[in-house]
């Protein structure tokens, strides 16, 4: 061989580039790496601090939380076998139940939510550092811009938001554990994978998508992705990943798995009326979905809570042909890149494994799309825009404090934008308020705004929103279930019965709205007709029936039947629910049942709880007793 071609190779210095490094590519050391990762975590921190202020709210809140008798009591055990909001997500619930104060507090959960959600952003990081072989630029890049993106907000913001953030923490933790398998080849670690993966599973149905990011994985090493070991290797989580989607299709749809599960309450998924859509809506809705979450990521304005369908006017804009095309191009750019950029096929394939699946292709619920669902997708097209920046560094060294300079712009406006975001999460009010503002043709956050203002006693307020709601043609069964509670807060129960029949006629599973009805029937002095509410409250909701036993002893009350009276409300009692009018009328029931000395000790009791219970005093005075 030619002595101009034969080289003798340079022993390898300490610190410098590996082998199979880009120039430049020298590890960095271990404090610039803590620094830049303190730093991303504490701007995190502070994008998100304002949510410790925020209230619950009436979006789901209640049924994971508020009006949870199993999160409430802090009922672990059931919790791991309980059905709730029509999803299984066991970890997820036993998170929250551990949040729960007394009193009650939302400070504890978003707290909790935001700690979370930092640890995330501290695995982005680690994880975008190890694939970029530890790029100290890409990582801190792809952090920050995961850390601080306003779309974040609803997945951190919002309480009922916990299994965002808890199945994409077990999930990068599995990522990160897999990449450790691919460099070791050592098999706990792949254990620790598939322990990670299962948690995940537990926390949101969502993390079905984890073993193709394995093979997303095998593919940024450059391994053979259909090579036998490689499949072996996968057969555990494709199977798991088949029965926790099995699980999550059974158990949306109201059922328990072949019993397996207890169901929280039997109410049906709010879903679109798709029967009269042609197959061009049922292929255009999704891939416009596409297309906003899209743009979203470049410019995220007009968030929201709730997104709804377009009214046939709207359908007829050229945006929504397009967005068929919009989407076919992504996946075209993405198989494409494939032998040609490597990085624009992980970044875009990433995006795309994620977010198909959660695409309305099959509606569930009333809005065509949701920020939270991009709360793992956009970690692809992060890593990628990063490292697009750290390659245009690298070429142009002498602009490097130019590019730096615009990233720092592009980060402060995202980081003002989560600020303002954060706050239209504060309750209910702000929620909707910021919804309306977007959508003021939609009925839906008009009816939601009029439920939170009714239960803050503002009715006439409450009441302007359900009649914009009713002028815009809404027929839900909530709106009708929100004019009968403002109704009966204006002391009009006979009103307030004919709104929840409406309501009851629309959607018969509405379980709050029979227990509505029957203190309304109550109230008129129709006590069989309460208990008959009742009934049908408790066959809906079943493990609701603890708030059931006092308007079930009032009925009986109003029945003259004293024994069960007293039964019901020494269940009250027991549950610790409205425990000073529980003993005030267990006395009044014993005292019917000639049961005087207990009579007498309910009534001191209340009085001991409640010294200004004036009927609880002027019982012991009527017995001839000093109160």
């Amino acid at each position: 061989m030619p002595q101009s071609v034969r080289r003798k190779r340079s022993p390898r210095r300490r610190g410098g580039p590996s082998p199979g490094r880009p120039p430049g590519d020298a590890v960095p050391r271990r404090g610039p790496v803590l620094i830049a990762l303190a730093g991303v975590l504490a701007i995190t921190l502070a994008a998100f601090a304002g949510s410790f202020r925020n209230d619950f709210v009436s979006l789901d809140d209640p049924t994971h939380v508020t009006q949870n008798p199993l999160v409430l009591n802090q009922r672990y055990g059931a919790l791991l076998t309980t059905v709730v909001n029509n999803s299984y997500h066991p970890v997820t619930m036993l998170s929250l139940a551990a949040n729960v104060t007394r009193p009650l507090s939302a400070q504890p959960f978003l707290v909790t939510n935001v700690l979370v959600h930092v640890l995330n952003t501290g695995l982005v990081f680690w994880l975008a550092y190890l694939l970029s072989r530890r790029r100290l630029l890409v990582a801190a890049v792809t952090a920050l811009l995961f850390g601080i993106h306003p779309m974040r907000v609803e997945s951190v913001a919002w309480v009922s938001s916990r299994k965002d953030v808890l199945y994409v923490f077990f999930l990068l933790a599995g990522l990160i554990s897999y990449w450790r398998y691919l460099e070791k080849r050592e098999w706990p670690w792949l254990a620790l994978t598939f322990a990670t993966f299962v948690l995940s599973c537990l926390s949101k149905g969502m993390a079905v998508v984890f073993p193709l990011l394995l093979v997303l994985l095998d593919f940024w090493k450059r391994r053979r992705v259909f090579e036998r070991r490689a499949l072996l290797e996968k057969a555990p989580f494709f199977a798991a990943s088949l029965l926790f989607g099995l699980i999550a299709i059974e158990v949306e749809k109201g059922g328990s798995f072949h019993g397996l599960f207890t169901v929280l309450d039997r109410q049906l998924v709010a879903a679109m009326r798709t029967d009269n859509w042609t197959p061009y809506m049922r292929v255009t809705f999704p891939t416009y979905g596409n297309l906003m979450y899209v743009k979203r990521l470049f410019l995220p304005t007009g968030l929201g809570a709730y997104y709804p369908y377009p009214t046939e006017a709207e359908f007829r804009s050229p945006v929504y042909p397009l967005s068929i095309l919009f989407f076919l191009g992504m996946i075209a750019l993405a198989i494409w890149s494939i032998r040609r950029a490597r990085v624009v096929a992980f970044g875009l394939g990433w995006y795309l494994l994620v977010i198909l699946p959660v695409l309305q292709w099959i509606p569930v619920g009333a809005s065509m799309l949701a920020d939270r669902m991009t709360y793992l997708a956009y970690v692809g097209p992060f890593f990628l825009a990063a490292t697009a920046v750290d390659a245009l560094c690298e070429r142009r060294r002498t602009d490097r404090p130019w590019i730096l300079g615009a990233l720092a712009i592009v980060a402060g406006l995202l980081f003002v934008g989560t600020l303002r975001q954060v706050g239209t999460w504060r309750d209910s009010e702000a929620l909707w308020t910021n919804v309306i503002r977007n959508y003021p043709r939609s009925d839906k956050p008009y009816i939601a705004r009029g439920n939170a203002l009714g239960e803050r006693g503002r009715i006439e307020d409450a009441m302007a929103d359900f009649r914009t709601a009713l002028s815009l043609g809404s027929q839900r069964g909530d709106l009708y279930d929100g004019l009968g509670n403002a109704y009966g807060s204006l002391g009009r129960p006979d009103s307030a019965i004919i709104m929840y029949d409406r309501a009851l006629a629309v959607d018969p599973t509405l379980a709050r709205t029979y227990y509505n009805r029957a203190i309304a029937h109550l109230r008129l002095l129709h006590p069989r007709e309460a208990l008959a509410d009742l009934d049908r409250s408790l066959q809906v909701a079943p493990l609701q029936a603890a708030q059931l036993h006092f308007p079930r002893g009032n009925a009986y009350l109003q029945l003259s039947m004293w024994r069960e009276a007293e039964v019901e409300f020494t269940r009250t009692i027991e549950a610790g629910q409205l425990v000073t009018d529980a003993l005030y009328n267990r006395g009044v029931a014993r005292m019917r049942l000639g049961d005087r000395n207990g009579a007498r000790a309910d009534f001191r009791e209340t009085l001991r709880l409640d010294p200004g219970y004036a009927p609880a005093r002027g019982e012991l005075q009527a017995m001839g007793e000093q109160p």
